[in-house]
């Protein structure tokens, strides 16, 4: 008898700890699957905002080659028309060496973002709208600048600085956790050679 009622002890002090046992991996799982959250919480921003630089350098880019295609001696207009209908046009006469004209240059040489859009001489800013299928396909909102300088006093060369970032609505509306740096491009853009 002394035998049963050991066994039968046994038995008893072991009955909860399955129920103990399940609650720990419990807890343990949450911890994992909240990680496992997070970590997809942030790709899903650095993918967005991968998505928001490429298309701030294709703007940057598209002033660039707008503006170096045309002839410096050329009185050509360029027109741009963005997704939402909002047409730009875009100036590419230059400035002196050294400032050029356009968007303000800082010190060194990039596009000025402190300097506020409205104080841009008219034709060397544009708030781009970009058309999207991704995130239910939301328009986002780009403020592209660019300044157009002679290289030279003896030279009709032009240096253009073009540059692009999300505007901070656009940032905040797609739920975007990072804000983009702005992307700055030079290219050079001179006489049509043979004309």
């Amino acid at each position: 008898m002394n035998m049963r009622h050991r066994r039968k002890r046994q038995r008893n002090s072991q009955r909860g700890s399955g129920l103990i046992e399940l609650m720990i991996a419990m807890v343990v799982l949450a911890i994992g699957l909240g990680g496992a959250t997070t970590l997809l919480v942030t790709a899903i921003a650095s993918n967005h905002r991968n998505n928001t630089d490429t298309t701030a350098v294709l703007l940057a880019q598209k002033v660039i080659e707008q503006i170096s295609a045309q002839n410096v001696y050329a009185d050509t207009v360029v027109n741009v028309t963005d997704c939402a209908g909002n047409q730009f046009l875009f100036s590419t006469d230059p400035g002196a060496v050294g400032t050029g004209f356009g968007a303000q240059l800082t010190a060194n040489g990039t596009i000025d973002f402190t300097q506020p859009i409205a104080s841009v001489p008219a034709g060397y800013a544009m708030t781009y709208v970009a058309c999207s299928t991704q995130g239910g396909g939301l328009p986002s909102a780009y403020d592209v600048r660019w300044n157009v300088m002679n290289v030279s006093t003896n030279s009709s060369v032009r240096l253009i600085t073009a540059a692009a970032r999300p505007t901070a609505g656009t940032v905040n509306q797609l739920g975007g956790l990072y804000f983009s740096i702005p992307v700055n491009l030079r290219g050079i853009g001179g006489p049509n050679i043979g004309e």
